[in-house]
């Protein structure tokens, strides 16, 4: 509506000045008009005429009648030569455009003047003598007359018609624009009418609006306090009247900072006005909602919520303040507060019960299944020898579901600890999978393991995903009977050095029902949770696996349908290892010196061909090394000295690495040094004891340079250890690890590795030949420890596949898996055999 009235206004202020610009106009036409000569020149050239008539009539009666006067043909001569003085001389001609017409007449008449005025005013008998040429001149100049008055009336009319034509446009011009001046004016009237009646509809919805939000403030639960800029109260609602204790009289016309504000705060509240006057800068109008401390009329202080808007008023800008009494909220978030720490403090109570109790528990089931152990190598009856069977199965059960409930405990405990260990997932997937065959084949299950396509090395926690896998692996088993078990591993999306990795357990067993699969990752929640159920445990397997997925930024799932076998998958994003940069290794193939700084290296190693071959690669590496035989020996020598680094064997005689590294942490001159652990598993199972005794971390054997390399240089000499190093471990089916053989040649020469190689041997000799002669009789842990020595030594020489074969005995051998057991025992000799010929061909037979 605006754009169409200013429309109207432009085009009416237009229309007026068209007219007044036609009026000029037509006024400079008539003025014109009243100027022109034409009507005079007429006259003139008609009177001249007339006066040419005169003059031939005065000559013709001169010439007629011999003697007569000549006094009338001088005056008829005399008033037309003044006549034509007048004509020839003026401009009148020239103001018509007519001068080239009547120049040859001016020219005659010029003539006839000059030479007849002679015989006018000379003697009669002159003029009566050039009367009959004078008779005949004038006849002429009458002629010529006659014509060039025709011209003038002719152009004459021209002209008028043109200014007759000119005059009636500027008048239609005029007459037009004052029809469309009118027509304008109408239209604006009738916009102003439109206008006022939109003006009365605005003022109705305005009073409309103002009486509702009158009623709005007037209702509302909150209060609602306005103030002018001067800081005193322009409105306060019947809420604000309930909060403050104030009526609205009392409140109006008050300044704001004495009627809410508490008088401590009364000083900031004023410089924050007389701020926001002077800098126009706001801290607390338009700021949201804020939480302060309001006062009642009665002096009571109490919490508010506050939010100040501003706006521009009829007498300058206002401020609107809506606040709201939290007493109530405080006092339940308070309680809820309260509610929740209590809540969490019975939770930890909770957890750390069941940390303490699970922890207490284990403590006498180990010495139960010890008892049985060595019960187990008395003379037993039959009958005794089932009960004794049936009592150690209890037991490990009864361990396991106990070491369940500490796992989830500890996760619910507070944050997960997860390392960043260079680990092969291939390697990984192939030893879980072989320590489990066993279990598997009891139920004639096969079990295999696919790599789908290349695996980087990764960087991760391998301990966490292989008990991930191995939850999946042992549900597996439990509900497939002859079936299949396939463990699918691939690299999903690689992203700069972010890998992530997808690992499958897909069985053929009894599936399950979709209903039930977004449960099972549940605490204690089973499938079957009735007392007559075919499988037993505890439920908490899944929902442990899921607890460290997330952990690790991952997720794991199940896809499965009752009947059809279950497929249960962990996707995780890790790290690959395979970047030279990161992994930082220095570039032994020239023989450079590896160690940043020579360190003083305690080995503390009870096996022989280890203990040698540790020592090989420190001193290749730079370091100062000292040996000590077993654990009592290491404690002697650390006590005795301070040493950089100590590298603990975890499994010695007498005394093992988790009490010497304890003791040493007692005192001594090596209290503060670093000590790693030496071990053949991927990562010990007795985490918890790390903490107890004061390990720094822990190395896999078998160690290669690169390994070792990192963890010696991951801590500043001279300072406590605070970083954890991992080892790397060979996963693949060849008889030796040939990256292993290339490392024992690059620290020892010929004769050393000869030397070395015959210790191994003998070494193994007596392993093999005490595994033959104590398989029946010795208990399973000290089988166990004895197998572990040697999975340790073979693994140390690069002998991979005889040490993966007794990896596999000595997880049989601590499962109590007798039928496993000697299983693998029956390729152990044809294995060792081979091995030996090779590692001859190896460093023997070849140039090194």
């Amino acid at each position: 509506m605006r754009w169409l009235r200013n429309a109207m206004v432009g085009l009416t202020a237009l229309a007026f000045v068209a007219i007044v610009v036609l009026a000029v106009q037509l006024r400079s036409e008539l003025q014109k008009l009243q100027e022109e000569p034409v009507d005079s020149l007429h006259w003139n050239v008609t009177q001249l005429e007339l006066d040419v008539v005169r003059l031939e009539a005065a000559a013709t009666l001169a010439l007629a009648v011999p003697g007569a006067d000549l006094a009338d043909l001088r005056k008829r001569f005399d008033l037309f030569y003044s006549r034509a003085e007048t004509v020839v001389k003026g401009t009148m001609f020239l103001r018509l455009g007519l001068s080239n017409t009547v120049a040859p007449l001016k020219a005659r008449m010029r003539t006839f003047l000059d030479e007849t005025a002679a015989l006018i005013d000379g003697e009669d008998r002159a003029l009566r003598a050039a009367l009959p040429q004078i008779v005949a001149d004038v006849g002429a100049l009458r002629t010529d007359l006659r014509a060039t008055a025709i011209q003038v009336i002719d152009i004459n009319a021209g002209l008028q018609d043109a200014r007759r034509a000119s005059l009636s446009d500027v008048i239609q011009k005029i007459a037009g624009a004052s029809v469309a001046l009118i027509t304008l004016l109408l239209g604006l009237l009738g916009l102003v009418v439109a206008l006022n009646l939109q003006a009365d509809r605005r003022a109705y919805e305005v009073q409309r609006i103002t009486s509702r939000l009158a009623a709005t403030v007037g209702t509302s639960l909150d209060a609602v306090v306005v103030a002018g800029m001067d800081g005193c109260v322009i409105d306060f609602n019947a809420a604000a009247e309930t909060i403050f204790g104030y009526t609205r009289a009392e409140a109006i016309g008050q300044p704001l900072g004495t009627l809410i504000i508490p008088p401590r705060h009364r000083a900031a509240h004023d410089a924050g006005m007389e701020r926001m006057k002077a800098t126009g800068v706001r801290h607390v109008v338009d700021a949201g909602r804020i939480k302060i401390t309001a006062i009642r009329k009665s002096g009571e202080e109490f919490p508010v919520e506050l939010s100040i808007a501003s706006n521009d008023g009829p007498e300058g800008m206002i401020f609107i303040a809506y606040l709201r009494d939290i007493s109530d909220a405080r006092k339940a978030e308070a309680a809820l507060v309260a509610a929740r720490d209590e809540a969490q403090a019975a939770e930890r109570t909770k957890t750390s019960f069941i940390a303490v109790m699970s922890h207490e528990m284990r403590t006498p089931l180990n010495g139960v299944i010890g008892a049985l152990d060595v019960l187990g190598r008395t003379p037993l009856e039959p009958k005794q020898e089932r009960f004794l069977t049936l009592a150690r199965s209890s037991a490990k059960q009864l361990l396991r579901h106990v070491n369940d409930v500490l796992d989830i405990s500890r996760v619910d405990a507070g944050p997960v600890g997860l390392l960043a260990d260079r680990f092969d997932m291939p390697a990984l997937l192939t030893t879980l999978v072989d320590t489990l065959r066993p279990a598997a084949a009891q139920k004639n299950n096969h079990v295999e393991v696919r790599i789908l396509g290349e695996f980087p090395p990764l960087q991760g926690d391998p301990f966490r995903i292989g008990q991930i896998v191995q939850n999946f692996l042992s549900n597996a088993i439990k509900f497939t009977d002859g079936g299949q078990i396939t463990v699918e591993a691939e690299v999903q999306r690689t992203t700069g050095l972010e890998v992530e990795v997808e690992v499958r357990v897909i069985d053929t067993g009894i599936g399950i029902a979709e209903a039930d699969q977004s449960r099972i990752f549940e605490d204690f929640v089973m499938v079957d949770p009735t007392f007559g159920r075919s499988v037993g445990g505890t439920g908490l397997g899944l929902a442990i696996s899921r607890r460290l997925a997330r952990a690790m930024s991952g997720e794991v799932g199940v896809e499965s349908a009752a009947g059809e076998g279950s497929c249960f998958w962990l996707r995780l994003p890790l790290q690959s290892a395979a970047d030279p940069a990161q992994v930082a290794v220095p570039d032994t193939a020239q023989g450079k010196p590896l160690a940043a700084q020579a360190l003083d290296v305690l080995v503390v190693e009870d096996n022989e061909t280890n203990r040698i071959v540790l020592e090989e690669m420190l001193h290749h590496l730079g370091h100062r090394v000292t040996l000590a035989v077993d654990g009592g020996d290491g404690v002697e020598k650390a006590r005795a000295r301070r040493y950089d680094v100590i590298l603990m064997d975890l499994s010695m005689p007498l005394m093992d690495g988790w009490t010497a590294a304890t003791v040493i942490r007692q005192g001594g001159a090596s209290q503060h040094s670093r000590i790693l652990a030496v071990t053949a598993h991927v990562r010990p199972d007795r985490m918890d004891r790390f903490e107890e005794s004061g390990m720094d971390g822990w190395l896999t054997k078998p160690l290669s340079i690169r390994s070792l390399t990192e963890a010696l240089n991951a801590v500043p000499h001279g300072t406590p250890a605070e970083h954890r190093a991992g080892g790397t471990q060979d996963g693949s089916d060849a008889l030796l690890d040939a990256d292993r053989l290339n490392d024992l040649r690059r620290i020892a020469d010929k004769d050393g590795l000869q030397r070395l190689l015959q210790k191994f041997h003998a070494n193994m000799e007596n392993i093999l030949a005490t595994i033959d002669a104590d398989a029946e009789t010795a208990s399973a842990e000290e089988l166990a420890a004895v197998l572990h020595t040697g999975v340790g030594a073979s693994a140390v020489v690069g002998a991979s596949r005889l040490s993966r074969e007794l990896a596999r005995l000595e997880a049989a051998c601590r499962a109590g898996d007798t039928k496993a057991l000697q299983a693998a025992r029956k390729g152990l000799g044809s294995t060792w055999l081979e091995t030996w010929a090779a590692l001859r061909a190896a460093f023997w037979d070849t140039p090194t």
